[in-house]
């Protein structure tokens, strides 16, 4: 009889921590739009293909991507109006990636090379000016890597630079072959509800008039039914497909945050959000799901000037907002 009684007692505990929630209850997605995972995608070396092929296709699927850029680089300069006027405009990030890509002398030079690579983004992309960016060391050849990581650390923390993860293991050609191959990081980070990533450098170029390819050219018929795998599975609600600082900022945004709920009634519901991260660095929205009363059907979310209306399924809203702003106020919205 105690055995049933206790068995009872865990069974309507679990079913009123699945179904007790209260109308004002908040919780903060893991995750943009409350995906399961994340999926970076990074292209190096600002080489031609990167605008010729591969930016193209990312807008076609609605996905985006980091290119960590060489400004000074041979390559570059010949086609800078393509980065400078078109691809930040298509929704492409820039990442810093050394001006040259020939090395570091020491300390000084280092500010050439990672420091005027970043003065240069933020001034050829206005809404990254006293932002953070992205920055990836670039493999360069043996002795011309002449700076300490503590120097290198030193310039990371003086320009608001942010380092990627490493390449190794994530190396579209070099490491990872097939299309296969690299979807599996995409399920992988499903799996674990976390995030993965992939390093490409050069994309195969097809045409009569292409002479050469881009070093590490990934070829199409891999390339192409990989960006249709990772739209696939963002369109199923499982993958947030995103560049690295937008990543690093929500991630780090969502790991200090916390929602008061300040008031909570069949009309209406105040809530505040708040995070530790610093506000003008980390000024990304977090999505968050709150029950709202059963009778709603469709939900109006206020945030200072910004107002949207969003369903209501299973009892619940899903919207975003920014943390640290003015207070977020809910209400049902009965227009038809």
């Amino acid at each position: 009889m105690r055995l049933l009684l206790a068995s009872a007692l865990s069974l309507l505990l679990a079913c009123t921590a699945a179904f007790g929630q209260s109308p004002g209850d908040t919780r903060i997605a893991k995750w943009k739009d409350d995906r399961t995972a994340v999926f970076l995608l990074m292209f190096d070396d600002s080489w031609p293909s990167h605008w010729q092929v591969a930016a193209p296709e990312l807008v076609k699927r609605g996905l985006t991507a980091t290119f960590y850029i060489c400004p000074a680089k041979g390559e570059y300069k010949v086609h800078a109006d393509k980065w400078e006027k078109e691809l930040w405009k298509q929704g492409m990030v820039y990442g810093v990636h050394t001006m040259t890509h020939g090395g570091i002398k020491d300390a000084q030079h280092g500010e050439y090379e990672i420091g005027e690579n970043a003065s240069y983004i933020r001034t050829i992309v206005p809404q990254t000016k006293d932002k953070l960016v992205s920055y990836a060391r670039p493999g360069t050849k043996p002795g011309t890597w002449n700076i300490t990581n503590e120097e290198e650390a030193t310039l990371l923390k003086k320009h608001q630079l942010i380092d990627r993860p490493p390449f190794t293991g994530h190396g579209a050609v070099y490491h990872l072959k097939t299309t296969e191959e690299m979807l599996a990081l995409a399920d992988k980070a499903i799996a674990a509800k976390d995030m993965e990533y992939l390093v490409v450098h050069g994309v195969e170029r097809v045409g009569p008039v292409v002479k050469y390819q881009d070093f590490w050219p990934l070829a199409q018929t891999v390339f192409f039914p990989l960006l249709d795998g990772l739209k696939e599975r963002s369109e199923k609600g499982a993958l947030w497909v995103t560049d690295h600082i937008t990543y690093h900022q929500y991630l780090t945004e969502h790991d200090s945050a916390e929602v008061k709920v300040l008031e909570s009634n069949d009309k209406s519901i105040r809530l505040q959000l708040s995070t530790k991260a610093d506000p003008k660095l980390y000024d990304q929205t977090l999505t968050l799901v709150t029950t709202v009363p059963s009778s709603w059907k469709k939900c109006s979310v206020t945030q200072g000037t910004q107002k949207v209306t969003v369903p209501v399924s299973n009892g619940t809203a899903r919207y975003d907002a920014l943390p640290s702003g003015p207070e977020i106020m809910l209400q049902e919205d009965t227009t038809p």
